[in-house]
C-alpha cells in the first residue's frame, strides 16, 4: 500500500497566537507552484510585488520573468510628450523615469501604426498602458481614432464617430480615454460636446464591447467648462472642469470640480476640489486620488520673504481625497516652486504623480541648479525629502500635456481588434 501523502492545512501550521515560524512559512511557502505565486502577486500593489523579490531567488527570477509581465503590476515607466517641428509635424516621444524603463521594449514613436497610410497621429490621452490617438484622413475630414498599445504594438481603429450636434464647437472637442485593467476585455472613448461658449452639453462614448459609439446629456444644469486632465477611479470617468453658477447675489461664480461621467453615460456628478490659480492635474497615486494645482495665496511664508518675493510666490498645492464618498480633500503637501527655480526667468508646466512613490513630476524650461537650458526638462520634487531633481532633458521642441505612462504587457482588450 502507497503511503499517504501528508497534507497540512493553514491552520494546522499556526501558532496558538495565529503566527508561522520563519520556518513554518518556508515550508508552506515551497509547496505553492509558481502559477499560484504569480496569481497571487498579481492582486497585490507593485511596491508589495517589489518587496516579494526579496523572499528568494527563486521568487526573484520569477517576478522578473518577461512571461509574468503579462499579470504582474507595473508602476511608472516615463512620460510620454509630443514634439512639433515644422519639417516632422507630430512625433512622439517618452522620457524614461526608472531603471525597468531602459531595457522597456517599447515604440513611443507609434512607428507600428504606420500600415494605415495617415498623417500625423497626436497622442491625446493616455491610461493604464494604453493610448489614444487621433488623425485626420485629410482637411475635409472629421477627426478618427485609434487606440493602441506601445508595448505589444496592437493597436484598433475606431468608427466614425455620431455627428455633432447643433450648437456645438467642433474646434475645442475633449477627447478621453478610460481602461480599466480589472475588467481588461474593453475600454470606452469619450468625446465631450461644448457649445460655442465653452458650455458642457453631452458626449459620445464609443465602447469596444459593442464596437458602436452612443449619445448622452449631461444631466448637469450648470455650466462645466472640461480642462485636459482626466483619470479612471470606481468605473467613472473624472475630469478637471470649471463650473458657473449662480451665487445668492445672482452674480456668476467660478468653482473648480471633478466632472465623474460613467461608462455608458447616465450617472453623472461633481466633485468640488479646492480652488487654485491655473496648472490643474489630477491622478490615482498609492490607493488615493491626487490633484495638484498652483495656490491661488502662497500657502508658506518664509523669514527672507519681502513683499516682492511674495509677489511672485508661488505654492505648488497638493491635495488627496481622503473619503471619496463625503469628498473630504486634505492637504497632502505643498512647496515654494519659485524657491527653487526661478519663476521670473522659468516656464513650467505641472504634469502628475508617481503612482507608488511620493514623487510628482513638472517640466521647466529655462534656468535650472544654475544652468541656463534653452530646451525642456523633466524635474522630480521628492516630497519626503523636499529635494528637486532633474530626470532629463527632452527633445527639442517639446510641448504639453506630459502624460505619466504605466506600460501594460498584455495585449487585452486589443489582441482580437480588427486583426492588428
Amino acid at each position: 500500500m502507497e503511503e499517504e501523502e501528508e497534507v497540512i492545512s493553514g491552520k494546522e501550521l499556526l501558532r496558538p497566537d495565529n503566527s508561522l515560524s520563519k520556518a513554518e512559512a518556508a515550508a508552506a511557502a515551497s509547496r505553492l507552484t509558481d502559477d499560484l505565486i504569480v496569481e497571487i502577486l498579481s492582486r497585490l500593489p507593485f511596491r508589495s510585488v517589489c518587496r516579494s523579490k526579496c523572499v528568494s531567488k527563486s521568487w526573484r527570477d520569477l517576478i522578473a520573468h518577461p512571461a509574468h509581465r503579462k499579470k504582474l503590476p507595473q508602476t511608472l515607466a516615463g512620460v510620454l510628450y509630443i514634439t512639433i517641428t515644422r519639417a516632422a509635424g507630430f512625433r512622439n516621444h517618452l522620457a524614461g523615469v526608472s531603471a525597468d524603463a531602459e531595457g522597456l521594449d517599447v515604440d513611443p514613436s507609434l512607428a507600428f501604426l504606420r500600415p494605415t497610410e495617415h498623417r500625423p497621429f497626436r497622442l491625446e490621452k493616455a491610461c493604464n498602458g494604453l493610448l489614444l490617438c487621433s488623425y485626420h484622413p485629410d482637411a475635409e475630414s472629421r477627426v478618427r481614432f485609434v487606440v493602441c498599445n506601445p508595448v505589444t504594438r496592437t493597436w484598433t481603429e475606431l468608427p466614425p464617430g455620431p455627428q455633432p450636434r447643433p450648437n456645438v464647437c467642433g474646434s475645442h472637442r475633449q477627447f478621453h480615454l478610460a481602461f480599466d485593467p480589472a475588467v481588461p476585455s474593453h475600454f470606452h472613448v469619450f468625446d465631450f460636446d461644448r457649445t460655442d461658449d465653452m458650455g458642457l452639453t453631452g458626449v459620445s462614448i464609443y465602447s469596444s464591447r459593442t464596437g458602436a459609439w452612443s449619445q448622452r446629456d449631461t444631466g448637469l444644469v450648470d455650466s462645466v467648462v472640461l480642462e485636459h486632465h482626466s483619470v479612471l477611479v470606481h468605473s467613472m470617468l473624472h475630469v478637471v472642469g470649471n463650473q458657473h453658477r449662480k451665487n445668492i447675489n445672482n452674480t456668476w461664480k467660478n468653482n473648480t470640480v471633478l466632472m465623474a461621467v460613467d461608462m455608458e453615460g447616465k450617472v453623472w456628478k461633481t466633485i468640488s476640489i479646492p480652488r487654485g490659480k491655473y496648472g490643474y492635474t489630477v491622478g490615482w497615486s498609492q490607493g488615493y486620488l491626487h490633484y495638484a494645482t498652483i495656490s491661488p495665496v502662497p500657502l508658506t511664508v518664509r523669514d527672507d520673504d519681502d513683499e516682492d518675493s511674495l509677489r511672485l510666490a508661488e505654492d505648488v498645492a497638493i491635495w488627496r481625497l481622503e473619503d471619496y464618498d463625503s469628498q473630504q480633500w486634505a492637504l497632502k503637501h505643498s512647496f515654494r516652486i519659485d524657491k527653487v527655480l526661478s519663476v521670473a526667468e522659468v516656464e513650467y508646466q505641472l504634469v502628475g504623480f508617481h503612482p507608488d512613490r511620493d514623487i510628482f513630476f513638472f517640466v521647466s524650461k529655462g534656468l535650472f541648479d544654475g544652468d541656463a537650458r534653452d530646451e525642456a526638462s523633466l524635474l522630480s520634487w521628492d516630497m519626503r525629502r523636499h529635494q528637486l531633481s532633474s530626470v532629463l532633458d527632452l527633445e527639442k521642441c517639446s510641448v504639453g500635456p506630459y502624460r505619466p505612462y504605466v506600460p501594460r504587457f498584455s495585449s487585452e482588450p486589443l489582441a482580437e481588434a480588427d486583426g492588428h
